[in-house]
């Protein structure tokens, strides 16, 4: 567990800010091509592994995020009130959904100097809000941007191939391992006993019968002196 000075010895009182850094890719699958924003509930500009964060004070608002031990799948959310027309069309003209979120908690000294920081979330931003509150000739927009954890993404992804032979040809079209899959999958199997033929349409049933009937008549006429 990391060892946090600012919080040892069971301090009365605790300054700290959120620093929140917001990488938002502009094309699919190309990490490289993307836009990072960073912003903080500090009072000033503060420099966290190199990056700088822009003080935005109580204009930004952190969701909770779960203490736990081991990595959770809780969500969390942040909310930036104030925004004018500008910055609201950072998130109405980007692929803001699927961006990347990250929140590092920075602890302050009675000096208010910043002494540490700790890592507490990263996750992927699921969804946003957008909401407009109007004071005389004024908008204030506020927009709030709703994130999973990592963990939670991976447990919701769908990976894997289907077992039908379109989709195992897909990589290897001479594959064959699932061409009868189709004529299988309507099958009852009692596995330790003999396979039972069973007739899967009536006219399979009566051509079955028809064959019954004519062989039982072969083996009468047969037997007759």
């Amino acid at each position: 567990m990391e060892n946090i000075p600012a919080v040892a010895n069971n301090k009365p009182l605790v300054n700290n800010a959120e620093f929140v850094k917001l990488t938002i890719y502009n094309e699919y699958g190309n990490t490289a091509n993307a836009n990072v924003y960073t912003f903080s509930s500090s009072y000033q500009t503060e420099t966290i592994s190199g990056q700088a964060y822009t003080p935005l004070g109580g204009l930004l608002a952190v969701g909770v995020q779960q203490r736990d031990i081991r990595a959770t799948s809780a969500d969390t959310s942040i909310s930036l009130s104030g925004i004018d027309g500008n910055n609201m069309a950072i998130v109405l003209g980007s692929l803001i959904r699927g961006s990347k979120l990250e929140i590092t908690r920075g602890f302050y000294d009675n000096s208010y100097n910043l002494t540490s920081n700790a890592h507490r979330f990263t996750g992927i931003v699921t969804n946003y809000q957008i909401s407009e509150e109007r004071v005389d000739q004024d908008d204030n927009f506020t927009i709030t941007l709703n994130a999973s954890s990592f963990k939670s993404v991976l447990e919701n992804r769908i990976a894997g191939r289907k077992t039908n032979s379109e989709s195992w040809k897909e990589y290897n079209p001479t594959d064959t391992s699932m061409d009868r899959v189709p004529s299988l999958s309507d099958r009852a199997f009692d596995f330790g006993k003999p396979p039972v033929q069973v007739a899967t349409t009536q006219s399979q049933a009566a051509t079955d019968a028809s064959q019954i009937s004519q062989d039982t008549n072969t083996n009468i006429t047969d037997a007759s002196p």
